[in-house]
């Protein structure tokens, strides 16, 4: 076996914090160098947090937990050993997990994600960009979509959203997630790029409706630059970068992440028109 075999037979462990001292040192040591392995752990843990905050907790009754007990000591008692599915087979893990993904993501947050509707408080396009981004790193905010790639996501803003939305394909990226929301009837597009380097969150609405400013806005600063230039750079206080940029002259994209300003542009500088969903 070697140290790849190893770590997907203990990465379930690994997710819940089972693993003893020395398989969690080589665990550790293992995903620092190999970035296959780091991006499945970080795909198994993300899929647990989100469940997770989703679940209802009800007691069980006591005669299930009476069955249940009746059960394991049947098994325990058998002759064939006890070995985790996931463990056994790693194409199953993967299997279920995108299954778990996709279909616990469209039957709770398909066009009605309640962390994005709460979260979403402030009318100003740019502020709410970098509350958005602070809760994806928190992870308040669980991407509803995963894939390896933009070429994934696109049936999932197809058709809900009344504006092109720029899927840029970016270089580097480990996995992508996409989230539907919206702001009192303004459908929202939200990209999450999982970056060596840490979270890019890019946050994308109808420029026509921010330009009106009757329910999303910006400074006047802002729409300024972007009319002119096409663009608009900003660095916060906290030390996040903002880049705005527009799409097809339809959606107003804004960028945030912690890298430098001009590095976070030229990602995204080359957008064409067949980036789109």
């Amino acid at each position: 076996m070697n140290d790849c075999q190893k770590t997907q037979y203990i990465i379930t462990d690994a997710v819940d914090n089972r693993l003893s001292e020395l398989d969690r040192n080589f665990f550790e040591n293992h995903i620092e160098v190999c970035p296959t392995c780091r991006s499945d752990y970080e795909l198994d843990s993300l899929t647990k947090d989100f469940i997770q905050s989703k679940i209802v907790r009800h007691k069980t009754p006591d005669n299930v937990i009476r069955r249940i007990n009746q059960e394991i000591e049947r098994q325990a008692t058998s002759d064939r050993p006890a070995k985790s599915v996931f463990a056994a087979y790693p194409l199953a893990r993967a299997a279920i997990i995108a299954m778990l993904v996709i279909g616990t993501a469209f039957a709770i947050y398909f066009l009605n994600s309640p962390d994005l509707q709460n979260t979403v408080q402030a009318a100003d396009m740019m502020d709410q960009s970098i509350e958005n981004y602070s809760s994806f790193l928190a992870g308040t905010i669980q991407p509803a979509e995963i894939g390896r790639s933009v070429d994934e996501l696109r049936e999932f803003f197809r058709d809900h959203v009344d504006f092109p939305v720029a899927l840029k394909p970016v270089k580097e990226c480990e996995w992508v997630g996409g989230v539907l929301s919206d702001y009192e009837g303004i459908p929202l597009a939200h990209l999450v790029y999982k970056m060596p380097a840490g979270i890019i969150y890019v946050f994308q609405a109808n420029w026509n409706e921010v330009r009106s400013g009757n329910k999303l806005y910006l400074s006047n600063g802002a729409i300024a630059s972007l009319n002119q230039t096409g663009w608009y750079v900003n660095r916060t206080q906290d030390g996040h970068s903002v880049v705005m940029w527009l799409y097809d002259d339809k959606t107003i994209c804004t960028a945030v992440s912690s890298m430098e300003e001009s590095q976070l542009r030229d990602l995204f500088a080359t957008e064409t028109n067949t980036d789109r969903y």
